[in-house]
């Protein structure tokens, strides 16, 4: 009596799963807790106007994706801008303002995105002292 040909089909695509270095097999397995949590936060409040991974256009035209926004600016302003509630000129966007660790984990996703971590980003400049003349 022979094997049920649905049942060869599952057991070849076990054994072809199975084949599969570890770290393939669920694309987002590099991810750590912190990016999947930012990536969520991001997906749930953002992803309706902006473009929100690593590649890929904006669905509302005119919304920068938030890659860019995080390589075009400071990282401390950044932070301030996500705990305070992000300005826009665009007056439907809605003022949303994160926890000290959902900006913590926003960024760290936008950094993983990005190509380069928070760690690696720097602060805005600090004005210059004038000395008394």
């Amino acid at each position: 009596m022979g094997v049920h040909p649905l049942m060869r089909l599952h057991l070849q695509s076990a054994a072809m799963l199975s084949l599969l270095p570890i770290g393939l097999a669920t694309p987002s397995a590099a991810a750590t807790g912190d990016e999947m949590s930012g990536k969520a936060l991001l997906e749930k409040y953002c992803s309706r106007c902006h473009a929100i991974e690593a590649t890929g256009g904006s669905p509302l035209n005119g919304a920068p994706p938030l890659r860019e926004i995080y390589l075009k600016h400071p990282i401390d302003e950044l932070e301030y801008e996500f705990a305070e509630g992000m300005g826009s000129k665009h007056r439907e966007m809605p003022q949303i303002q994160f926890s000290t660790e959902e900006v913590s984990a926003i960024l760290d996703y936008l950094g993983s995105i990005a190509g380069t971590p928070p760690s690696q980003r720097l602060p805005a400049a600090a004005p210059r002292e004038t000395e008394p003349p």
